[in-house]
């Protein structure tokens, strides 16, 4: 529903620079939410790790915390992968990485 209002998911220039204009504080909280779901862990090398390369649809994909949309509502239709401690932010229709937000 939401996201046929935003077409093709919004700019995604604008959801890679998102994270970079959060505070320290918000930042804290954004990491904070995502590593408190205790989701699992994929280990480095799994995939690569790179903006625009598309995963595999055998890795399950998470949607983000309600508090992480909340500071940053350009999150809203994403998903996202942990990666080792990186937290790795993909486009659930393409499958594509968008950001990499490194531990």
């Amino acid at each position: 529903e939401g996201r046929g209002a935003r077409g093709d998911r919004g700019d995604r220039g604008a959801v890679r620079g998102a994270y970079g204009r959060l505070g320290a504080p918000q930042r804290t909280e954004f990491r904070q939410s995502v590593f408190r779901r205790g989701v699992p862990r994929l280990a480095a090398g799994a995939f690569a790790l790179t903006v625009g390369t598309a995963i595999a649809r055998s890795y399950t994909l998470y949607d983000l915390p309600p508090d992480i949309v909340r500071i940053a509502p350009e999150y809203e239709d994403y998903r996202y992968v942990l990666v080792d401690d990186d937290i790795v932010i993909v486009d659930p229709d393409s499958l594509k990485i968008v950001l990499i937000i490194e531990a």
